[in-house]
């Protein structure tokens, strides 16, 4: 097996945490996933250079910042009575936990310095068939300067 970049392990592990509570999915080409009550999809955003994490060295470590997100979807039955917020409450602190729940979280298993979660995100169909969270992280990880699949402590 090919090893992946380190940005690429990150989301893989992401993935994995999240899947222990909800069925969750990454993009494809072509869409595999329907969206339906309790499922997640996971995505990333940009991956931005951070320099206040770099530190010098044969070879340096380049400092790397990952955005990603968990989309979660609250989809109950339409006769359900239960304000559609509690179950995005519920939906967005189930996120937070599964993300969390693992010793030292934040460094992905040694494959991050550390992680911010930013915010908690609304979202809703104008149509009101889908209504969720989406829940943001920024992932800081260092690497060697000319080796995007080394972590750098």
């Amino acid at each position: 097996m090919m090893t992946e970049p380190i940005a690429e392990q990150i989301m893989v592990k992401l993935r994995e945490r999240v899947e222990k509570t909800f069925r969750a999915y990454r993009s494809t080409r072509v869409a595999t996933w329907m969206p339906k009550d309790q499922v997640t999809h996971i995505f990333q955003g940009n991956l931005t250079a951070n320099d206040s994490i770099s530190c010098p060295g044969n070879p340096p470590a380049k400092g790397w910042t990952l955005e990603a997100a968990v989309a979660g979807i609250a989809k109950p039955s339409d006769r359900d009575t239960v304000p559609i917020d509690t179950y995005k409450n519920r939906l967005g602190a189930d996120i937070l936990n599964a993300i969390t729940n693992a010793s030292l979280w934040h460094n992905w298993d040694g494959l991050a310095v550390n992680t911010d979660m930013s915010d908690v995100e609304d979202f809703s169909g104008t149509d009101g068939s889908a209504s969720g969270v989406i829940v943001k992280l920024a992932i800081h990880f260092r690497v060697s300067e000319t080796d995007q699949y080394t972590a750098r402590a």
